[in-house]
């Protein structure tokens, strides 16, 4: 149950963006290149016209629970590695605004108007933060019960920590991008999100397998 949980917030996103482009670039609603590569689109450009949105939207609204059930699997078992109960409540207050920022987000995504611009950016920059800060919070508590983990679960943990590690560098090179305001900034920013999307979903399917590795009980 908790495996597949942690690999739908893996797989759910990538069938939803992946899919949701490529039924754009079928309509022919969005610019035809290798995105990890060319940059030519963000993601919400990618899939915020014609069909591609309703492909979008009906997998990332469902998400919404998944994403704060895994995230209060993720306590639950944190409680269970370090023998406590009521611990780590950051974790589920995290996951309950992470969650309804994407909420936010797919809901408002294609809308037109000022009010609904900045509600979409209020979702997307909150599911962002609120869930690197919760990897983060979860790796910290991970590497204080490591004694507890085997080998095999400490070499996927050890992942996890690329993931995150690469979220923050590209936070950073996005923040450098909007100083030194270079002449393809648009093309670099669209980069970058591609590249923080794919770190920040990775981390979950990375949790399946740890969690399936794991000997414990849930």
């Amino acid at each position: 149950m908790r495996q597949l949980l942690a690999w739908l917030n893996t797989l759910v996103p990538l069938l939803a963006v992946g899919g949701g482009y490529g039924i754009a670039l079928w309509q022919a609603q969005a610019p035809v290149c290798f995105p990890f590569w060319e940059g030519c689109t963000s993601i919400s450009r990618a899939v915020r016209e014609g069909d591609s949105l309703f492909w979008f939207r009906g997998l990332m609204l469902p998400l919404t629970p998944l994403l704060a059930g895994y995230w209060l699997l993720h306590r639950r078992w944190l409680n269970e590695l370090a023998g406590t109960e009521h611990r780590y409540l950051s974790l589920a207050i995290l996951a309950v605004i992470s969650a309804f920022a994407l909420a936010l987000y797919a809901n408002f995504l294609g809308s037109e108007g000022d009010v609904y611009r900045f509600m979409r950016r209020f979702g997307i920059t909150f599911y962002f933060a609120f869930g690197l800060l919760g990897q983060l919070l979860a790796l910290a508590a991970l590497k204080r019960q490591r004694a507890q983990l085997s080998s095999g679960q400490w070499r996927w943990v050890r992942t996890q920590w690329a993931c995150v590690i690469a979220q923050w560098l590209l936070g950073l090179a996005s923040l450098a991008i909007t100083i030194s305001q270079p002449d393809n900034k648009y093309e670099l920013h669209n980069l970058v999100e591609w590249y923080f999307a794919l770190a920040m979903v990775l981390f979950y399917g990375l949790n399946g397998l740890i969690w399936r590795d794991s000997q414990r009980p849930l």
